[in-house]
C-alpha cells in the first residue's frame, strides 16, 4: 500500500515555492500563470520531457462552451447528469463561468473568441436548451496546437515568476500528520527525489488515467482502450489524492471518438474514422468478437457514448473488433475522393484479406461472421428496418462476391474525469467532505463531467478550474518558519528552471535582429539572432531549437549556409524536414525585419 510522506519537524527541504503545481497541461498552465499574477513563486512540474508536455490540451480541437443564459444552461447540463448525482454549487459555479468565457478570452489573451459554428443545436438536441451551449474559440483551425501554445506562451511571459521541471513526476505529497495540511511535493528530478516545500498551495492538475490499464478496467470497466490523447497520463494524481485521504468521483465517466486502427502501438492511428462520411457507406459494417454487429456504423459521434433505448451510454468496448467489407467496397474505398480519401487508403491498406467469409472468420477468430453478413444482406435485400441498430438502409449495400477483408480496430479513448472530488473553489475534499488544506484540483483531473460529456466543456473547464485552483492556491495562509531549505536552486543548478528562455530574452545588438518560429516540429520555439553589414547578412545565430536531431537539428545548418551564401531566405526546404525548414526561415525573416525596425 502506497502511503504519502508524513512531515516531521526534523524535514529538510531542497526547495521552497509558494504554490507547487503538478502537471504542465492545459489547466496545470493556467493554474501557474494565474498564481504568478498573484505574486506567487511558482514550481511547475511535468512527467513528461520536454516537447511533450502539454496533456490532453496540446492534441485538443481548442474550442470552449459559452453561453448567454444561466436558467436554461444549467438546465441542459443537469439533463446530461440524469440519472447520476451533481453539487449545485459547482455546477453553479461552472455554468457562471462559463457565461463569461467571451470576456475571459478577450481579458486574458486579447482576443475575441469567434462562434464555431459546431453542432448548432449542441451535442444533444434532444435536451431542452440544447441550442443554448455554443462553442467559441480563439484560434483560427482547429486540432493544430494553436490552443496550446496560447497557454504555454503566457507561462514563458512568466518565468521571472515561474520555474519548469520537465521529465519530473510527482512521487508523493507531503503531509502535516495532525492537521492533514499539505506542506509540499516529492518530486524525482534529474533521476533525484527532491523534498520541495509549498508555503501557500499544491494544485493537482495531471490529467486522468487513460494510460494506466489497471485503472482503466477497475474504474472504467473496459479490458483495453488505445489513448489518442497525451501517454503521460498514467493515473499518478489518482494516487495522490488517494494517499491524501480524498474522496473520489467521476470515476467510470470517460469520452472517446469509437475506434482506431489497431496497430499494436501505444497511440492508434485514425482516431475520428466513425466521422468519415464516405467510410461506412456500402457492403461494410464492424463486427464484434464473435463477428456480429453491435455498433451502428452511421450514428454521429457523441464523444463515445451511443443511444441505448432513450438514453446515450458508453458501448462496452469489443476485445478485438474488425470492419469487415467485401471486394466492391475495399475497391470504393481505394477510389475514395473525400477529405479523408488519404487516410481511408493507409487504412485499408491493414486489411486482412479472405477468399471466402469462412476463411475470413478463421483467419479474424469470429466464428459468427458468416452468420452476421447473412443478417446484414436480409435487412437490405427485404428492405428491412435495421431493427437493432437502426443504421440507414441507404448506407447499407448488400455484401456480394469476395475477397472479403476485415482491418483490426480497437475502442479508444480521448480522457477520463475521475480524481478527487473538489468543491467550486478546486479544493479537494476528505472522506468526510473537509478540505484538505492547501491541496488543489484542475482540468480532467476530477472534474465536474459525472456521466457523458459535451463538447467544448473540457477546454472550458481547464480555463475555468485553472484559475481558481491556481488564485486559490496562491492565497497566503502561513509561513514556515520551520522550512530548512538545504539545496535551494541558487546554491544547486540542477534544481534550477529547465524553461528555455523566450526571444524577448536574447539580446540583439548594433546592426542585429531577433526572430521566433513557435511553429517548428517541436513546441519549444526556434529563436535566431541575425546580423548584418548594411544589407549583407554576415551571420544567422541559431539561438534556441529541440527540433528532431536526424532531421530538422541537420537541417539548420544546411539552411543557415545556404542563405548566408544566396544572401536571401528564400531557399529550397530541406528534404524531410519540411516543417523545420519553414519555421526556421520564418523565424530568420522576422529577425531580419526586426532588425530593419532598429
Amino acid at each position: 500500500m502506497v502511503i504519502n510522506l508524513i512531515y516531521d519537524s526534523t524535514q529538510k527541504w531542497d526547495a521552497v515555492y509558494d504554490v507547487i503545481v503538478v502537471g504542465f497541461g492545459g489547466a496545470g498552465a493556467g493554474a501557474a500563470r494565474f498564481a504568478a499574477d498573484n505574486k506567487a513563486k511558482v514550481l511547475l512540474i511535468d512527467a513528461a520531457p520536454e516537447g511533450h508536455e502539454g496533456g490532453n490540451t496540446r492534441y485538443a480541437g481548442g474550442a470552449f462552451a459559452w453561453s448567454d443564459n444561466f436558467d436554461d444552461l444549467r438546465e441542459y447540463y443537469k439533463q446530461t447528469y440524469y440519472p447520476f448525482k451533481y453539487d449545485p454549487k459547482d455546477l453553479d459555479t461552472f455554468v457562471n463561468n462559463v457565461l463569461q468565457m467571451k470576456e475571459y478570452a478577450k481579458k486574458y489573451f486579447d482576443i475575441e473568441a469567434q462562434y464555431t459554428g459546431r453542432r448548432p443545436k449542441g451535442e444533444y438536441p434532444e435536451y431542452n436548451h440544447a441550442e443554448t451551449m455554443r462553442s467559441q474559440s480563439m484560434t483560427t483551425g482547429m486540432y493544430n496546437g494553436g490552443f496550446w501554445k496560447l497557454l504555454r506562451k503566457k507561462v514563458y511571459e512568466r518565468l521571472d515568476q515561474i520555474d519548469i521541471w520537465f521529465s519530473s513526476p510527482a512521487e508523493h505529497l507531503i503531509q502535516d500528520p495532525e492537521t492533514k495540511t499539505i506542506l509540499g511535493v516529492q518530486i524525482k528530478h534529474s533521476g533525484i527525489k527532491r523534498n520541495v516545500a509549498a508555503r501557500n498551495g499544491v494544485v493537482l492538475a495531471c490529467g486522468g488515467f487513460e494510460n494506466n490499464q489497471d485503472m482503466v478496467q477497475t474504474f472504467l470497466g473496459q479490458g483495453s482502450l488505445a489513448p489518442i490523447g497525451t501517454l503521460y497520463n498514467q493515473g499518478k494524481g489518482i494516487d495522490l489524492a488517494i494517499e491524501a485521504g480524498a474522496r473520489l468521483w467521476h470515476m467510470s465517466n470517460y469520452d472517446s471518438h469509437g475506434f482506431s486502427l489497431n496497430e499494436g502501438k501505444p497511440r492508434e492511428k485514425f482516431a475520428y474514422m466513425i466521422n468519415w462520411k464516405s467510410l461506412f457507406n456500402g457492403s461494410i459494417f464492424v463486427a464484434g468478437d464473435d463477428g456480429t454487429r453491435y455498433y451502428r456504423e452511421d450514428e454521429e459521434d457523441r464523444h463515445g457514448y451511443k443511444y441505448n433505448h432513450g438514453n446515450w451510454i458508453m458501448l462496452p468496448n469489443q476485445n478485438h473488433p474488425h470492419i469487415v467489407m467485401d471486394e466492391k467496397q475495399y475497391h470504393q474505398l481505394a477510389n475514395d475522393d473525400s477529405a479523408q480519401a488519404d487516410q481511408i487508403k493507409q487504412l485499408i491498406s491493414y486489411a486482412v484479406k479472405a477468399d471466402s467469409l469462412t476463411e475470413l472468420a478463421e483467419k479474424i477468430a469470429a466464428p459468427k461472421l458468416t452468420e452476421a453478413v447473412a443478417d446484414f444482406n436480409y435487412l437490405v435485400e427485404k428492405q428491412k428496418r435495421d431493427m437493432f441498430l437502426n443504421r440507414k438502409l441507404e448506407t447499407m449495400r448488400a455484401f456480394g462476391a469476395g475477397p472479403y477483408y476485415a482491418i483490426p480496430i480497437r475502442h479508444n479513448i480521448l480522457h477520463t474525469h475521475g480524481g478527487a472530488r473538489r468543491n467550486e473553489k478546486c479544493e479537494v475534499l476528505d472522506l468526510q467532505n473537509n478540505v484538505i488544506p492547501h491541496l488543489y484540483e484542475a482540468g480532467e483531473l476530477g472534474d465536474i463531467f459525472a456521466t457523458k460529456y459535451v463538447g467544448a466543456n473540457s477546454i472550458a473547464d481547464l480555463l475555468i478550474s485553472g484559475k481558481i485552483a491556481g488564485e486559490n492556491a496562491a492565497l497566503v495562509k502561513r509561513k514556515l518558519p520551520a522550512v530548512d531549505v538545504v539545496t535551494g536552486a541558487s546554491a544547486n543548478p540542477e534544481l534550477k528552471s529547465d524553461a528555455h528562455a523566450l526571444a524577448t530574452d536574447y539580446e540583439a545588438g548594433e546592426n542585429q535582429g531577433i526572430g521566433i518560429s513557435e511553429n517548428g516540429i517541436n513546441d519549444v520555439p526556434i529563436v535566431v539572432r541575425v546580423t548584418a553589414n548594411g544589407k549583407q547578412l554576415t551571420q544567422i545565430e541559431t539561438l534556441q531549437q529541440k527540433e528532431t536531431p536526424s532531421l530538422g537539428g541537420k537541417a539548420i545548418p544546411v539552411l543557415t549556409k545556404e542563405m548566408l551564401e544566396k544572401q536571401t531566405t528564400d531557399v529550397d526546404v530541406v528534404s524531410g524536414a519540411s516543417t523545420t525548414s519553414a519555421a526556421f526561415k520564418e523565424a530568420v525573416k522576422q529577425a531580419i525585419n526586426n532588425m530593419q525596425k532598429h
